[in-house]
Order: C-alpha cells, then structure tokens, then sequence
C-alpha cells in the first residue's frame, strides 16, 4: 500500500512537470537562492569543521571537561558528550549525522545512539535568529523561540534519560589522519550531505508550491503547508502574513520541533543502513512539539 501511494504521487509530480514547466522552473530557482543564501552559509562550515575534530579525536577532549555536567543531567558520557554539544551549535541534521558516525566508529553503542536521536534535534541558533528577526522586528521574541526550543530538547532528554548513569572512561584516541587527507574527507562527507539537502529542499520547494497553485492556497494555510514540507520556506512565508506574535511564534517552533518533511527525509538517509530507529526520531519531535509551544506560551505571558 506505501509503495503504491509513493508511486501515486511521484507520477502525479512527474505528469504536473509536463502539464506546467513554470513552477519546477520557480521552485528550482527559490530553493537554489535559499540554499545559497541561508543553508549553505549557516551548515557546511559547522559540517566541515567538526569532522575534522572528530578526526582528531575532539570527542576526547570535550568528554574530559563536560563529562560531569551531561552525566549529572543525562546519565552519558563519553562520546555523547560530543553529539550533545555540536548538536547544539551545529543545528540539524548534524545531531543524526554525529550520531551515525561516532556509531559506525563504534565509540557509540545502539542503545545510546537510539536514546541521544531523539533530543538532539537543534536548529542551528544563526539560522533561527536570522529568519526570525524579519518577522520580529526589535524584538526579543527571536531569543524566546530559540531558548524555547533548545530547552524542551534538554528536558526530553532529562525525562527519558537512562535510569543508570554511565560509568565515565577515557576514550581511546585513534591516530589521526593527516590534515590534507582529513580535509579532503570532511570536504567530501560535508558536501555529499550538503547535496542531499539541497535534493530535499528542491523537491519539497515544488511540491508545497503545487499545493499553492492546485489549491489555491494563500494565507495561514499556505504557511501550514510550506513549513509541514520545508522549515525555511515555513518560516519565510511568515512574511506575507498579517498575524500576531503570539500565534507566529508557537507556528515557527511547531515548524522547528517536527523538522518539516525535507529535514525527516535528511535523516532517514542518514541512519538508513543502521539499526538506529527512527521512530526515536519521530517520538522526540512530539514531544518537543508539545513542550517547546507550552515554555513559549509561559514565558511570552510573563514578559
């Protein structure tokens, strides 16, 4: 039934290529622009760099000084530590990418890795604050969004944190390639990732725009229905919106905390040869639905 439904709809898409070349044309050059634009700039030097200091054994280094503060709130350690922490800085899909390879390093075990899928899911603060600013003009909401949704991830992680913590080690350092090898590898892994998303971001940038031209969509629904497929062109069609705070900030962090269809894709192909489980995935981003909206609510009341 699946594969009849993905048949279904890949030859709906490839007979409305034929029927209207102008959107494929419109869509490939706005997902190209935003990819360029906000993607690009915002993810490949995260990418690039921290495959590099996992190639030089940063994982290490980072669990000798982080190690008591995520073992006290997450019970891990060791090479969790590392994910945990570039999650944060790096934005998604890199917690999915960390993940599978420090698990196929075997530095991480199955059960870690399906535990540390499920709230590792942060959009990189420089894309939020930077598409967010638009909308919110001077305002501190920007700040409340991104506190909201780093927050609810941690409090995930807290809730359903292993009932024993794990026993700190030191971590093995394995020799380090050299740097013009290790470079030409993190070029190559970084950039093989980064055409996966700009695949996604085309393919969904089409599909949200037939939506709009078959449907007729325009207003709150066309938002809807860009930010289910795309978290950028979500956030972006804000814009064009007349709306309160209140009600676009809860919007942009349920765009945020599901990941639109194109980041769930990103991650399916990342941990697709592996046995991490993907419905970790999916059950963190409910969770972080639910509770990034109801920390947003609280505070934007109190402020």
């Amino acid at each position: 039934m699946k594969n009849k439904l993905i048949q279904l709809s890949l030859f709906v898409i490839f007979i409305s290529l034929i029927i209207n070349p102008k959107i494929i044309a419109s869509s490939m050059n706005e997902s190209i622009v935003v990819f360029i634009t906000i993607l690009f700039p915002s993810i490949f030097p995260f990418f690039l760099i921290s495959d590099l200091l996992i190639n030089y054994n940063f994982h290490a280094i980072l669990n000798k000084y982080f190690s008591k503060l995520n073992n006290f709130l997450f019970h891990t350690s060791n090479s969790s530590n590392f994910i945990i922490i570039m999650s944060m800085l790096s934005g998604f899909p890199s917690g999915s990418k960390y993940i599978k390879t420090l698990y196929d390093k075997k530095t991480l075990d199955i059960d870690k890795a399906n535990y540390l899928i499920t709230f590792t899911h942060f959009a990189n603060p420089l894309f939020v604050l930077t598409l967010t600013r638009k909308i919110f003009i001077n305002s501190y909401i920007p700040y409340i969004i991104l506190f909201s949704h780093i927050f609810s991830n941690i409090i995930i992680g807290i809730i359903i944190r292993p009932k024993k913590k794990e026993i700190p080690k030191n971590i093995s350092f394995s020799k380090p390639l050299n740097f013009s090898k290790a470079l030409e590898n993190s070029i190559t892994n970084s950039i093989n990732l980064l055409i996966i998303i700009l695949g996604n971001t085309c393919l969904f940038f089409y599909i949200s725009n037939l939506f709009k031209y078959y449907l007729k969509l325009d207003g709150i629904k066309l938002v809807i229905i860009n930010g289910f497929f795309d978290i950028t062109k979500g956030i972006n069609s804000l814009n064009n919106i007349n709306s309160s705070n209140l009600f676009n900030g809860i919007l942009i962090l349920s765009f945020l905390a599901f990941g639109g269809i194109n980041i769930h894709m990103q991650v399916l192909n990342i941990i697709g040869d592996s046995k991490i489980n993907y419905k970790n995935f999916i059950f963190g981003r409910i969770s972080q639905l639910a509770i990034s909206i109801t920390l947003f609510y609280t505070i934007y009341k109190l402020i």
